[in-house]
């Protein structure tokens, strides 16, 4: 959806607008600059996706994803036993797991075929596709944890959620609709645990019903002081992250390190709800 002609003639008229009616305070500026309208007008290369992996399962296997990214997927052209021996296609939802994590990592079109269900690649992660031939190194295993991440809730029916990042790979449809930017999410492995570093955008901080830091635990956790998600300051007043590469594209570096950016088509997901009676926070 190229609109990009009508963003700078959107702004163009906010200004004369202004300047007719007098000068305008910060606040309506900030609201008016920084409104989703102004967003959808941007083309966002990236990746999109339904949501699809349980929280519980997602923590039960992700060490174990961990492991598999570090060796060949493939062994004569079959998934590799040291994958198999583990479970995870015995379980349900270290099934729904390992297929995102083929999605995300293994090239568009490829297809594996495992008791008789066949596994298709996405591509949505640069560099990750050789994952079939041999292990992935940590900068881009990160990332395909991300990208499974950025997946993870059990609000999982028709939820789209569109990815982008330096990292990511473009898959070429309309991102027009995905106008609401989400978070910066930053993984790694850190003493036997994924660690993932969130960055809340002003965006989700002004749609979300609830406050951001429940809403993406309800999102991402599923039990207190476990799941390994570290809450950070808004992204875009956070030294740590820098906007890279076109303004508006969602491409961010944290900490010297690309990161990926969630973006939504609901100003306020499911996961923006009011948490029920009991929930960890």
């Amino acid at each position: 959806m190229k609109r990009s002609a009508g963003a700078h003639g959107m702004v163009m008229g906010v200004g004369l607008l202004m300047a007719a009616c007098g000068p305008a305070s910060e606040s309506e500026i900030e609201a008016e600059l920084d409104g989703p309208g102004l967003e959808a007008t941007v083309i966002k290369p990236g990746s999109q996706d339904p949501n699809g992996t349980p929280k519980i399962a997602w923590h039960t296997w992700k060490l174990e994803v961990t492991r598999w990214l570090r060796h060949p997927l493939l062994q004569n052209g079959a998934i590799n036993p040291a994958i198999t021996v583990t479970g995870v296609f015995s379980d349900a939802g270290g099934e729904e797991v390992f297929n995102h994590t083929f999605r995300c990592a293994v090239a568009s079109g490829t297809v594996v075929t495992y008791g008789n269900k066949p596994y298709q690649g996405r591509g949505m992660v640069s560099g990750a596709s050789v994952w079939t031939e041999k292990g992935l190194s940590d900068d881009v295993i990160d990332n395909v944890l991300e990208c499974v991440i950025a997946f993870v809730n059990d609000k999982k029916d028709g939820v789209k959620i569109l990815l982008t990042g330096s990292h990511v790979n473009d898959d070429g449809g309309d991102h027009g609709g995905f106008i609401h930017s989400e978070a910066v999410w930053c993984a790694s492995v850190v003493a036997g645990n994924v660690v993932v570093d969130v960055y809340p955008t002003r965006s989700f901080l002004r749609g979300c019903g609830i406050d951001a830091k429940a809403a993406l635990a309800q999102r991402y956790c599923y039990q207190k002081n476990t799941c390994g998600l570290v809450y950070k300051d808004v992204l875009e007043f956070n030294a740590e992250c820098q906007a890279v590469g076109a303004p508006g594209s969602g491409q961010y570096n944290c900490n010297s390190k690309a990161c990926t950016m969630t973006w939504l088509e609901d100003p306020a997901p499911d996961w923006c709800d009011p948490l029920p009676p009991g929930y960890p926070q």
